[in-house]
């Protein structure tokens, strides 16, 4: 089993010290965001975990937490998001250069191979375009190259809860134009710095500028890395390359508050409220009365009845 450390918040920026306790107690409590009231119990022992595979904009609170990760016995990933944007796009996400020096020391730490760095999502507005990304891209790529050999980019989904920020003119749709520029204009900068450039559920093929698409967590890198997996039978989006992967977080309780974001579902204010206690079994909330638990480990899924 692969743990997804998570796509549904940033579980190492704001949640590390409730991850770290789950791993010693050996298991998470986590509820499926579709059906409410069926819990996951997912066992957390090396035995059932093959890869915990964490996503992130901010690796530096996971950094102190390595030794141990490595003394229980566990592989793991890091795939880092880090883009060239202001505040008024990501305004509580960290100084970007502190977030490349944490990056540079992550990848120090345990390989380049496992540190992959996420330029997404690609989007436009009348602050930034084709030369905006071009600028910010190189810059990147100029601290990065000598500590990752991938960079991931996807272009800016606009699903319905952005609607505001579309009339607001922070956000607008992606034209194919611009899709085209974006292939042509930093692909050779990528090749430039040896960075692999893989494009990740994008509707255009950009092969002709030597992008591939491939999975941010994919049977190629895993197969090198000689780390077990299944294939994926039901993709989380159309296009979506990536293996089989649990996902263990929580909408609504990332801080990072981007404007594009998925993943903030309730409002800042609702959010602020939320108590988030680091000894939980479960990142928010709590196991209720009428949940169904099921048990969720490497070889099984197994439905409880004496959970309470």
């Amino acid at each position: 089993m692969i743990l997804g450390v998570s796509r549904r918040t940033d579980i190492p920026a704001f949640h590390s010290e409730w991850f770290m306790n789950r791993l010693r107690a050996g298991y998470v409590m986590v509820r499926n965001p579709c059906c409410r009231h069926v819990v996951y119990r997912v066992e957390l022992s090396p035995e059932n975990v093959d890869c915990l595979f964490f996503i992130t904009k901010d690796p530096e609170p996971m950094l102190k937490y390595l030794d141990e990760i490595d003394r229980m016995g566990y592989e793991y990933i890091f795939q880092v998001t880090m883009t060239p944007y202001g505040r008024e796009i990501e305004p509580g996400v960290r100084n970007k250069d502190g977030i490349v020096d944490s990056f540079i020391r992550l990848s120090e730490r345990i390989g380049k191979e496992r540190s992959i760095w996420r330029y997404d999502p690609i989007l436009f507005n009348d602050s930034v375009d084709v030369d905006y990304h071009k600028r910010g891209f190189s810059g990147l790529c100029d601290r990065l190259e000598d500590h990752t050999e991938r960079c991931i980019f996807s272009f800016l989904d606009l699903h319905p809860k952005l609607g505001h920020h579309v009339r607001d003119g922070m956000l607008r749709e992606v034209t194919d134009p611009e899709i085209e520029s974006i292939g042509k204009v930093l692909a050779p900068i990528a090749e430039e710095h040896s960075i692999e450039m893989t494009s990740c559920c994008t509707r255009h093929d950009l092969s002709g500028y030597g992008i591939r698409k491939r999975g941010c967590l994919d049977g190629e890198l895993m197969r090198r890395l000689e780390i077990p997996y299944e294939k994926c039978d039901a993709p989380l989006r159309d296009g979506c390359l990536c293996v089989r992967n649990l996902d263990i977080g929580t909408y609504d309780t990332c801080g990072h508050n981007c404007v594009y974001c998925y993943a903030n579902r309730a409002s800042d204010t609702s959010r602020s409220r939320r108590r988030y206690d680091p000894n939980s079994e479960m990142l928010a909330g709590h196991v209720e009365r009428d949940d169904e638990i099921v048990r969720r480990n490497a070889s099984a899924v197994t439905r409880l009845t004496d959970f309470l």
